[in-house]
């Protein structure tokens, strides 16, 4: 469950009053501001809400276009939201790796939209993957025109059939998606790596362990922020040498 820390904002006491000024002087204010959930962490953790196959409540969730986008994609693979006062509660009890999305089923598969967000194309794409059905994965504005290649390369190697537009979107999927021992390239964005986590945490691999090994990472806090989502939810998180090497037993 997630929850900011909130800030308390108290006033400064009014002064004694000179003799010359009103009776109207401010009084004294206290209490506290809950921010909402920055998009990083509302979305990681619908993502850990979806693939930990459970009931889980997000405290105080975030509402930006790009949140709104995650919730819709977990929707779309299978999981229940219910929207409180001050809090989701992410039903995904009828998620399961490598089984298919029933209402996705047919000729034209599913489809999900990512919206704007770079965050959920990269993380989500690997999350549609567990499943073994055809799925067209889509989004709006400047995010069509962004390079998409890292799936190309990437997604064959762990038995997913990946085609694309040139390198860019719409990818058109289907797995389910196994780990292997695998090297990819971090520095072009940690939030390949933050899909590739959530999904190497709950889908079944042959041997005792499975490793990602990643060369150049950047925005080692975001994968720090991953991790700690991911134990948060309950999911299996990996054991982390240096942010060179993440072995999931």
């Amino acid at each position: 469950m997630f929850r900011r820390s909130s800030d308390k904002i108290t006033a400064a006491k009014p002064q004694q009053k000179n003799k010359d000024e009103s009776d109207n002087f401010p009084s004294g204010l206290k209490g506290d501001i809950l921010a909402p959930a920055s998009k990083s962490s509302m979305q990681r953790a619908c993502a850990a809400g979806l693939v930990a196959s459970k009931r889980s409540v997000v405290y105080n969730p975030g509402h930006s276009n790009d949140d709104k986008a995650a919730m819709g994609i977990i929707q779309a693979l299978g999981a229940t939201v219910e929207k409180g006062n001050e809090e989701i509660i992410i039903d995904s009890t009828g998620f399961s790796p490598a089984a298919k999305v029933a209402f996705m089923n047919g000729d034209q598969g599913g489809a999900i939209n990512c919206g704007e967000s770079g965050l959920s194309i990269r993380m989500f794409t690997p999350l549609a993957a567990l499943t073994s059905n055809k799925i067209t994965i889509n989004g709006e504005g400047s995010l069509v025109t962004r390079p998409m290649d890292f799936f190309d390369e990437i997604l064959p190697q762990v038995g997913v059939t990946v085609q694309s537009n040139g390198g860019k979107l719409p990818l058109v999927i289907q797995g389910p998606l196994q780990p292997k021992n695998i090297t990819i390239d971090g520095s072009l964005s940690s939030q390949f790596l933050t899909g590739l986590l959530l999904a190497y945490a709950v889908a079944p691999f042959e041997g005792d362990s499975v490793a990602i090994k990643v060369n150049n990472l950047k925005s080692k806090p975001y994968i720090d922020l991953t991790l700690d989502v991911m134990k948060k939810f309950g999911l299996k998180v990996p054991e982390n040498k240096d942010y060179e090497e993440l072995f999931f037993l």
